[in-house]
């Protein structure tokens, strides 16, 4: 589409500026590109309001030229489906206000979850955050949000205070559960397509110690190291979180020199504390393989994104993900098929030790709710068209791997592109879901990474 094709917009081109961005614009492919560079996203523009007042106007000009309003802050989550949106990305919204005597912490729409961090660190406080320093903290707020902490407080949307919302008919105002609990009940797991969340209102937690940190382990110990932390995950604390996982570095020009060809076999964890049973759970994961790198220690707030080393670049990528529960026959069968020859596209294989808080109903009644499984398994995949389809075949071999283990959803921020809401929260949650959301936004005007389907 071109910009002739939206007349409204294209009169708000000089008072936005750069602001701005139009198909025939240069930095155009640069704007509309999302985190996950596989994923291709043809919007009418992207827009990048400096406050609410403009803010107003882009959607003011989108009904008039007839196109949806989608918001995608950072990029991630992108599912392909924003072609022919209105695209509004949230950074001029970066304020962040923290209450250390109440506990909360009013965060903007553009914030990414390190500045939130790094803000509080030294207070004793921590917020529900992800591994990653660059993950947009609202959207993962908004999208559930599996945490660190959530064996110990639940998702992330179970922290959810308040949003500062701009719905359909202009109002731009702050909504709790007393104004409107339909409607905070679905932002927590489902908020992408309600309104344009300017910023939002979260519970803080305690964390006067916190500790953490990567075993990494000979790439030949994979299954024995996961079998240990399925083991171990049944006797941990909440107060303790276990990710474990295995990735095969491509011998590709991309990769460090010394570690193409290799496979890193990792157990990353963080404790809310520094108890004598956390320190036992991962001694029994430590005797599993031979450690070549230990840096479990006491740890700082902002250290909190730095112990998975995820990337901080957008890069292109394939996933697939599960909820599951895994014994250790199940994880061995998972790893023989990660490692046999029909699966050598999947680069990466990881859990998560679920189970705790999240397990039970949440404080803060939401769509994402209890969750019964214990573990969720995910694969990642280079995203070259090339490998597209054998990655598919892979996925697809690891999930008949797990059996009748596997669940038939996952995480919402897990979702693999194209999946509506229901590849995470029961058909009648997302009905639900569907009715608050004909309620506050009855013209469709708002279109979220998700459908209600």
């Amino acid at each position: 589409m071109t910009a002739a094709a939206h007349p409204t917009l294209d009169a708000l081109a000089d008072r936005l500026g750069d602001r701005l961005v139009l198909p025939a614009d240069p930095q155009w492919d640069a704007a509309r590109s999302p985190w996950n560079l596989a994923i291709e996203q043809h919007p009418a523009a992207v827009a990048t309001p400096g406050d609410v007042d403009e803010l107003r106007a882009l959607l003011d000009a989108a009904r008039a030229d007839r196109i949806q309003v989608a918001v995608q802050p950072s990029g991630h989550g992108a599912s392909g489906t924003l072609d022919g949106t209105l695209l509004v990305r949230m950074s001029a919204f970066d304020g962040i206000d923290v209450d250390v005597a109440a506990r909360t912490a009013r965060i903007g729409a553009g914030v990414r979850m390190g500045r939130v961090l790094e803000a509080l660190a030294g207070t004793g406080l921590v917020a529900m955050s992800g591994s990653s320093s660059v993950v947009n903290a609202t959207a993962f707020t908004l999208g559930g949000g599996h945490s660190w902490f959530a064996r110990s407080f639940g998702f992330g949307s179970s922290s959810l205070r308040a949003v500062e919302l701009l719905t359909a008919d202009g109002r731009h105002r702050w909504v709790g559960d007393a104004d409107d609990p339909e409607l905070m009940w679905a932002l927590r797991g489902a908020g992408g397509a309600f309104g344009v969340v300017t910023a939002i209102e979260v519970d803080l937690h305690q964390a006067p110690v916190l500790t953490g940190g990567r075993i990494v382990f000979e790439g030949t110990d994979a299954a024995a190291v996961f079998r240990a932390t399925v083991a171990a995950g049944r006797t941990a604390p909440d107060t303790l979180t276990l990710h474990a996982g295995a990735v095969r570095i491509p011998d590709v020009p991309q990769a460090p020199a010394e570690l193409r060809g290799r496979t890193i076999v990792a157990v990353e964890a963080v404790e809310l504390g520094e108890s004598a049973a956390a320190r036992a759970a991962l001694d029994t994961i430590r005797a599993a393989g031979t450690v070549v790198l230990d840096t479990i220690r006491r740890i700082d707030v902002p250290a909190l994104t730095t112990i998975a080393e995820e990337p901080t670049d957008p890069s292109p990528g394939f996933g697939w993900s599960v909820l599951a529960d895994l014994d250790e026959e199940q994880v061995t069968r998972l790893v023989e098929t990660w490692e046999s020859p029909d699966a050598q596209a999947v680069m990466g294989l990881a859990f998560r030790v679920l189970g705790g808080a999240l397990a039970a109903p949440p404080a803060r009644h939401g769509i994402a709710g209890a969750v019964r499984e214990t573990h969720i398994v995910s694969g990642h995949a280079m995203g070259v068209p090339a490998l597209a389809e054998a990655s598919r075949r892979a996925f697809e071999a690891l999930d008949a791997a797990l059996g009748v283990a596997a669940s038939d959803r996952t995480f919402c921020t897990f979702l693999a592109p194209g999946v509506g809401y229901s590849g995470a929260y029961a058909e009648s949650d997302v009905a639900r879901a569907a009715r608050v959301k004909a309620t506050v936004d009855p013209e469709g005007r708002f279109r979220g990474n998700r459908d209600f389907t």
